[in-house]
């Protein structure tokens, strides 16, 4: 009961049901409330089409159909919901995928009102979609001593994800090691958790190690353990080859390793076998090893921090996390993760994104990746007021304390603040550059607004509001 009033807002009740079949059909429905219809009569919507009977809701949006085709829960909060001829209502939703026979044959949804925002008050806005995080993603992220992330966390919406994610069962057929190679933030450590839960040794310990986190001293200890007495004070001591035993052990940033460690660790490659520090007594262990590198692999062996050897032996199932300037059609399930998970960190209520924020997102380069991407949603969000359900593009106006490149230049590196010229306010900036790129594709289109969209790549009815926004003619020209 606890679980459900979390779910639904402290509730503890639900005052709508509906039940449909693959095709959509509805079987059963009843909806407590005038708004909905029940003055129609619940038996009227039997046998009509779910999307025919709810005419704002797409396959994209419906958690009824992301349950059947995920074949597990789908939840949204503050959803609007509306029937034809009638006034809408906003809803929060769980739904549940039924089963018969190991087949899905269809979903239950319940549902409860909420108070919501007016559809007029959202004209322009993305809204935020956190129907598939119903599995309790957003308390994963901050778990970090197992492994729990799976196949199915992994965001992969962009086509160059979907062949990392693809790739992924295939690693796991078997006990060979695996390198992952990807710039800091893209989520290496994710696609190996990913890895471990979907081999036979899900069951077993999942141990992960940054090797630049520890001393070049203490490393070889950590790894291989010691033996009594290897030096003053030595105990004897499990290393993680042991504790990984029948497992998986993960080692982030193996360029930072030292190079005569790399022998020894080419060893346990080879047949599982190893030597404590001080010890006389070979050991052997089962570990599955997933290897992570930040830089391009051959580069760092051109430059020493990686030996040849271990390379073809790490390599030998390889997978390329591309950055996220490469994945830009991961972006938006992104802001939707990052979103929900932050609510619930400042205790807010963001139901939608602007138009603006969302094309920003797209358009950056994001040279810190996914990493930087959760931290500037952070930023923004501890800034907009309590009682916002709008998260927009003013909110990155103070860019977060950080190496990363701001998303417009402020000023040349080095530069003294009294030669700095007179700054305008970002939103300001931001809307110049934005009417000056339409006005010259409109020019470069020969005021063809269809034609003008495309070369933006917006949806024409984007397109169409800015004109108006910015009192322009088809032609490029200002209107006076």
């Amino acid at each position: 009961m606890k679980f459900l009033q979390e779910l639904f807002h402290g509730k503890g009740y639900i005052d709508g049901i509906t039940i449909i079949n693959l095709e959509g059909e509805i079987l059963f429905t009843a909806k407590f409330n005038n708004k909905l219809g029940q003055d129609q009569g619940s038996e009227e919507l039997v046998g009509k089409n779910f999307l025919d009977v709810y005419e704002n809701l797409t396959p994209q949006t419906s958690t009824t159909i992301k349950a059947m085709e995920r074949g597990a829960p789908a939840y949204v909060e503050n959803q609007f919901l509306k029937t034809r001829g009638r006034d809408g209502i906003t809803i929060t939703s769980l739904s549940i995928p039924i089963k018969c026979g190991g087949r899905i044959v269809g979903a239950i949804d319940l549902s409860t009102q909420e108070p919501g925002v007016r559809p007029e008050a959202t004209e322009g806005l993305l809204q935020v979609d956190v129907s598939g995080y119903f599995h309790g993603d957003t308390r994963k992220m901050a778990m970090r001593d197992a492994a729990v992330f799976t196949l199915d966390d992994l965001i992969a919406e962009d086509a160059a994800m979907k062949r990392v994610r693809d790739y992924i069962p295939v690693a796991a057929s078997c006990d060979l090691p695996v390198m992952i190679y990807g710039e800091t933030g893209t989520g290496k450590e994710v696609v190996a958790q990913a890895i471990h839960n979907a081999s036979r040794r899900s069951a077993k310990p999942f141990i992960a190690q940054n090797c630049a986190a520890l001393p070049e001293t203490l490393l070889e200890s950590i790894l291989f353990g010691t033996a009594k007495g290897a030096f003053t004070g030595a105990e004897e001591n499990k290393g993680l080859f042991e504790l990984a035993d029948g497992g998986t052990l993960f080692l982030d940033e193996i360029n930072a390793m030292p190079v005569q460690l790399q022998s020894k660790l080419l060893r346990v490659l080879q047949d599982g076998r190893f030597r404590s520090l001080g010890g006389r007594r070979t050991k052997c262990v089962d570990v599955k090893v997933i290897a992570a590198i930040n830089v391009d692999p051959l580069q760092a062996i051109r430059s020493g921090q990686l030996r040849q050897d271990i390379y073809y032996r790490l390599s030998m199932m390889s997978i390329r996390i591309p950055p996220l300037r490469e994945r830009k059609g991961d972006i938006r399930p992104f802001i939707n993760l990052y979103v929900n998970k932050h609510n619930a960190t400042f205790h807010k209520h963001i139901q939608y994104i602007s138009g603006e924020l969302a094309e920003w997102m797209e358009a950056y380069d994001w040279p810190g990746n996914v990493r930087e991407l959760e931290h500037r949603i952070v930023s923004a969000m501890s800034r907009v007021e309590p009682s916002s359900q709008v998260l927009g593009l003013e909110a990155l106006e103070e860019l977060p304390a950080s190496g990363a490149q701001p998303p417009f230049p402020l000023a040349e590196e080095g530069a003294r603040p009294e030669s700095i010229p007179t700054l305008r306010p970002l939103r300001q900036a931001v809307q110049e550059y934005e009417r000056g790129l339409i006005q010259r594709a409109l020019g470069a289109a020969g005021g063809n607004v269809s034609r003008a969209a495309q070369l933006l790549d917006i949806p024409r009815q984007t397109l169409c509001r800015r004109i108006q926004e910015y009192g322009l003619r088809p032609g490029g020209r200002r209107s006076s």
